[in-house]
């Protein structure tokens, strides 16, 4: 009796064991001290961002350059009443016509003035006589806001026509007599350019420099102009704008004769008009 039930006491010991063998935690590995973990950064996709956008270009107001009138010196500001009308605002003021007037006001029609809009007009000290003798003019029909100044000039003279250069435009211009055709050039001269070889006969002369370079590309000699009848000579030109923004311009010779310009921009042809000598 006592070996059977030391023999179940030791079965139960044995059972016990291994439960608590089986429920043993698992031991833990440690990782070695000198083996070196490698860690890989994450690779992000292409960031998607808002394209801000931009404001229009600003474009640059025309009127200032074209209605001058509130930019004029000595002009006054006028409110319209009922009634106005651009020819009796300008009774009592000289030398500016009503189409001037307008145009420097942007008024469209002269009779029909807005009402409670305001013009410019010169003020009566701008009448006075010795503000009317500053005014240099060439035509008087023109307002002082184009006024005549004097610019440095060249001219030779040729057998059939003239070659003038403005100091101002660094350009050439070749002037056939009895036409009212105008060829405008670029002054392209450079110092040290070789002047025309030709040979002129007795009393005639090779324009040199930049007219002598014109002349060349023109034919020489057998161009419309001919030999040149003189050296060239520097001169005073007077010039007057036909308007703010015309593309003529008057023009006084040293003779005294007043031509009328009239040049595109970037075009060779031109037109020459002789209006009048003073």
């Amino acid at each position: 009796m006592m070996r059977r039930l030391f023999s179940i006491t030791l079965g139960v010991l044995i059972m016990a064991s291994g439960i608590a063998w089986m429920q043993s935690p698992t031991p833990t590995l440690q990782a070695n001290a000198a083996e070196t973990i490698t860690v890989t950064a994450m690779t992000l996709g292409a960031v998607t961002t808002a394209t801000p956008t931009p404001f229009p270009t600003k474009t640059e107001d025309p009127r200032p350059a074209i209605c001058a009138a509130p930019y004029q010196e000595n002009w006054q500001p006028y409110v319209v009443k009922a009634g106005d009308t651009l020819p009796a605002l300008l009774q009592n003021i000289r030398d500016l016509s009503v189409t001037q007037a307008a145009a420097l006001n942007c008024v469209d029609d002269p009779m029909a003035l807005p009402v409670g809009s305001v013009i410019w007009l010169p003020s009566a000290s701008s009448n006075s006589d010795a503000n009317k003798s500053a005014c240099q003019q060439l035509v008087q029909s023109l307002d002082c806001a184009v006024q005549s100044v004097g610019i440095v000039g060249a001219q030779q003279l040729f057998q059939n026509g003239m070659m003038l250069w403005r100091e101002d435009t660094r350009e050439i211009w070749v002037i056939v007599n009895d036409s009212t055709q105008l060829q405008v050039f670029e002054d392209t001269y450079t110092e040290g350019e070789a002047d025309p070889t030709a040979s002129p006969p007795n009393t005639f002369f090779v324009p040199k420099r930049g007219f002598g370079k014109v002349w060349a590309e023109l034919g020489g000699q057998n161009s419309v102009l001919g030999w040149a009848t003189a050296p060239e000579s520097q001169i005073s030109l007077t010039v007057q704008p036909a308007g703010r923004v015309s593309y003529t311009t008057y023009v006084q010779t040293p003779d005294g004769s007043i031509y009328a310009a009239t040049v595109l921009p970037h075009q060779v042809n031109g037109w020459w008009v002789k209006i009048g000598t003073t």
